[in-house]
């Protein structure tokens, strides 16, 4: 956000009112033959307007334009504190049938494992489950017979036509892990459970409880919106009056995408998956307006 200073000068209104009050005077104390035609033109303003006009003028610390606004950013970082997977199973088949009862032994093999992780029914919600057709573009060559010169030979030509090779069926797991310690063997137990049909879709890291960190953000973000305030009324030469607007964004809770390494879907032969989780930040931004001092 852009920080400005607006100063509203205070003569502006004593000189429109002063204005006005001539035009009526002169209308009404007329006494030549177009007296009229000034009386009906100075009556043609509404008797409020003067007020109403003037009203319109920004006043101290009530205007959206008066004062000095200003922005203030903060920064707390914390550690993780709760791993989020999305993983499941994927299978083709032959027939829709096939694909789901695959589908959903792998599943259970899954579930089976992450229970025996200490993964509580709680913190396992299915995020996809789908089963749909599954098309492929295949070359195909059709010949038929054509005359050719003085007989009958074979014409032939290639299409490519989209043909269906199987149903495929998508089941897919958002699973919260509360011990951090434990996420490369529930991912290691989830390829040996599930074997080539798993999919592992996403790792993030988060941290559940956000409070204390807020709490840090916010009071720095605070300190930076009043050191900007002070620097810009006294670089500007006016008194810095009290604040009238306040509001906060940010605080959104953290996440981070997470690196996998080393035997992540059993490439590495026995070496287990490495997982990082690093460290996340929550920030506050503020933005205030303070007042002019007279």
């Amino acid at each position: 956000m852009m920080s400005q200073i607006v100063i509203r000068n205070k003569s502006v209104r004593a000189l429109l009112g002063s204005a006005l009050a001539l035009v009526l005077m002169v209308g009404c104390s007329s006494d030549n033959p177009e007296a009229g035609l000034q009386t009906t033109m100075s009556r043609s303003i509404p008797s409020g307007y003067a007020s109403s006009y003037a009203s319109q003028w920004p006043q101290p610390g009530s205007g959206d334009s008066i004062g000095i606004w200003v922005n203030g950013a903060g920064k707390a970082t914390g550690d993780p504190d709760l791993g989020v997977l999305e993983l499941g199973v994927e299978v083709l088949a032959d027939k829709a049938s096939e694909a789901r009862d695959m589908a959903a032994m792998a599943i259970g093999s899954t579930v089976s494992m992450l229970k025996a992780n200490n993964i509580q029914d709680k913190d396992l919600q299915t995020s996809q489950f789908s089963i749909n057709p599954r098309y492929d573009m295949q070359e195909v060559r059709r010949c038929t017979d054509a005359l050719q010169g003085d007989g009958i030979g074979t014409e032939c030509r290639t299409d490519f036509e989209r043909v269906l090779i199987g149903y495929q069926v998508t089941n897919l797991l958002t699973v919260k892990v509360r011990d951090l310690e434990s996420m490369s063997s529930i991912i290691d137990g989830a390829t040996e459970a599930a074997g080539n049909l798993v999919r592992i879709n996403a790792v993030n890291f988060a941290i559940e409880d956000t409070e204390a960190l807020l709490d840090v953000a916010r009071e720095e973000a605070i300190a930076d919106l009043l050191a900007k305030a002070n620097s810009m009324a006294n670089l500007s030469g006016v008194e810095l009056g009290k604040l009238v607007f306040l509001s906060e964004s940010g605080g959104a809770p953290p996440q981070s995408f997470a690196r996998m390494e080393a035997a992540a879907f059993g490439f590495g032969g026995d070496q287990s998956t490495s997982i990082m989780a690093g460290e996340l930040d929550v920030t506050v931004n503020v933005q205030g307006v303070f007042a002019i001092a007279d």
